[in-house]
C-alpha cells in the first residue's frame, strides 16, 4: 500500500493505492474522507488517474457526506456519561465493587462495579471486556438470522474487533466476516444491515450494479438503515 497524491484541475487529495490481483479498479470512500483505492498488479498510473478523474463527483459527493457529521468528542469514562448500546443511549454510573467486578444495565442505567472507582482508565477497560461480551453474544446471533436469508450459504465465521474506517468485511479465502465492535452501539436492523451487506459479498466483491441489486433484493430498506447508521454513531 503506498499513499498517492491526486490532482485534477482544482481539485486535490490524497489516497491510499493497493496493488492486488484482481482484473478491476476499485475505490471505497471512508467515513474520515479517505480514498483508497484497489488496482491490477499492473495497472498503469495513467489508468489510475483517468480512473480517479472519472470517479471525482462520486468522491466529492460521499466526502461532502461525511463531512456534515461532527467529530465524536472522547469519552472521560465518568459517572454522568452516556453511553449507547443497541441503539439507546444509557447514563453510566461508577460504584464500588463489593464483589467480583462487573457491568450491569439495569433501569436504564450503564453501572460499573469497580474495585477502582476512580481510575478511568480501568473503567474504559471493564466497559470495552463488557462491549466485547455483548458483541460476541449479539452478533453470533444475528449472523445466524441474516443467513436464513441465504439458503445457499455455509455459516461465515465471525470476527469482532475495533475498526476505523468499516463497518464490515469479508474475506472470500477464508469465508470469514469482520464486523467492528462499535456496531454494538447500533440497532439490531442496522447490525442486520451490515451483516446482509457483508454476505452479499459472498457473490459480489465489488459494489456494482449487481452488489446493490442483490442487496436490495434481501434488503429493500437498506438505504435509510445505513443513514441512520451513519447518523447514530459517526456523530457526537
Amino acid at each position: 500500500m503506498t499513499q498517492k497524491r491526486f490532482t485534477y484541475e482544482q481539485i486535490a487529495f490524497d489516497y491510499r493505492l493497493t496493488l492486488e490481483t484482481r482484473k478491476t479498479l476499485a475505490i471505497h470512500l471512508f467515513p474520515d474522507q479517505s480514498v483508497h483505492v484497489k488496482a491490477p498488479l499492473h495497472a498503469s498510473e495513467s489508468k489510475i488517474t483517468g480512473f480517479l478523474q472519472r470517479k471525482i463527483r462520486w468522491i466529492l459527493k460521499h466526502q461532502r457526506y461525511f463531512a456534515q457529521f461532527k467529530p465524536r468528542i472522547p469519552k472521560e469514562y465518568v459517572s454522568g456519561e452516556t453511553f449507547r448500546y443497541l441503539g439507546r443511549n444509557y447514563k453510566l454510573l461508577i460504584r464500588k465493587a463489593e464483589g467480583p467486578e462487573r457491568v450491569s444495565l439495569q433501569h436504564g442505567v450503564l453501572t460499573v462495579f469497580s474495585m477502582s472507582p476512580q481510575d478511568r482508565a480501568h473503567t474504559r477497560l471493564l466497559l470495552e471486556a463488557w462491549y466485547l461480551e455483548k458483541a460476541r453474544e449479539l452478533f453470533t446471533e444475528r449472523l445466524a438470522c441474516c443467513l436464513n436469508r441465504f439458503p445457499q450459504l455455509n455459516l461465515p465465521k465471525l470476527g469482532i474487533r475495533r475498526l476505523t474506517r468499516r463497518w464490515g468485511s469479508y474475506s472470500r479465502r477464508t469465508h470469514r466476516i469482520g464486523l467492528n465492535l462499535e456496531l454494538i452501539k447500533a440497532s439490531r436492523p442496522q447490525i442486520d444491515y451490515v451483516l446482509i451487506h457483508e454476505l452479499c459479498h459472498t457473490t459480489h466483491r465489488a459494489h456494482d450494479k449487481a452488489f446493490y441489486s442483490l442487496l436490495s433484493s434481501h434488503l429493500p430498506e437498506w438505504k435509510s438503515l445505513k443513514t441512520e447508521l451513519e447518523r447514530s454513531l459517526l456523530s457526537v
